[in-house]
This record gives C-alpha cells, sequence and structure tokens, in this order.
C-alpha cells in the first residue's frame, strides 16, 4: 500500500469518527431533550388535575375542560416543529397554569374571573395534549 492510499485511508477514518462522534453528541442531546420534556410534562399534569377539580366545583362543563378539535390540529402540526418547541410549549403550559391559579386565588374576583379561568384552563389542556402527542412522537423517534 502506498502513502498516499495509507494518508487517504487515515483521513476518512478521521472523517468517519467525527460524524460518530457528532451523532453521538446529538443523540445525547435528544435524550436529555426528551428527559426534561417528560420530567416538565409530570409536573404540569400533577397541576392540572387540582385546577380541573377547582373548575369542575366553580360549575365549569367538562366539555371545557377538554381540548377543542382545533387544538388537537394545532398540536398535531406543532409536533414538526422539533425539540425545542416542545420544552418551550410545555413552559407555556406551565406558565398558562400558574395564570389560572393567579385569576381563581384572587380575593373577590368572582364571576369576573371565571371566563379568565376558562381561558387560561382551555389552553392549559391545549398545551398539555400538545406535549403527551410530542413526547410520545418523540419516543417513537428517539
Amino acid at each position: 500500500m502506498s502513502e498516499d492510499a495509507w494518508q487517504d485511508y487515515l483521513a476518512a477514518a478521521q472523517r468517519l469518527d467525527a460524524v460518530r462522534r457528532t451523532a453521538a453528541t446529538a443523540a445525547g442531546e435528544q435524550a436529555q431533550g426528551v428527559r426534561t420534556a417528560r420530567e416538565e410534562l409530570t409536573g404540569i399534569r400533577a397541576r392540572l388535575v387540582p385546577q380541573q377539580s377547582r373548575l369542575r366545583a366553580l360549575g365549569v362543563p367538562e366539555g371545557d375542560l377538554r381540548p377543542s378539535e382545533p387544538e388537537v390540529a394545532a398540536a398535531g402540526r406543532a409536533m414538526a416543529a422539533g425539540p425545542e418547541a416542545v420544552l418551550a410549549a410545555l413552559r407555556e403550559a406551565r406558565a398558562t397554569a400558574d395564570a389560572a391559579d393567579s385569576a381563581t386565588e384572587l380575593p373577590g374576583a368572582g364571576p369576573l374571573a371565571r371566563p379568565r379561568v376558562l381561558l387560561y384552563g382551555a389552553l392549559a389542556l391545549g398545551a398539555l395534549l400538545l406535549l403527551v402527542v410530542l413526547c410520545v412522537g418523540g419516543i417513537y423517534l428517539a
């Protein structure tokens, strides 16, 4: 084998190793993203259960506590945006749940708070559905 052939072989092996390392790094980052999203999703689910109970106690109809067809469709479209979009949606869902909690805890808010609670509750549940779809999709892609 000539020296040129050996150098070509060595360069190709180094390029292959660089590609392998890049792929391993990307896979590790994706796995970390899925873990982070699962942890965030678990926290949001834990927040939404008592929130739904409070909304039911306030007389909110059961149908208003579920995401609508357009929200489900939007969740499906957003799934193509990737892991960063999933994490951003999870964080937005947590912020929406915080806002809904604040709206129901305002002293003297009374019936004026109900439309805000309905809006925040629906948004939080829609975001939760989006996140579940995205996490399940991420598991199958990983």
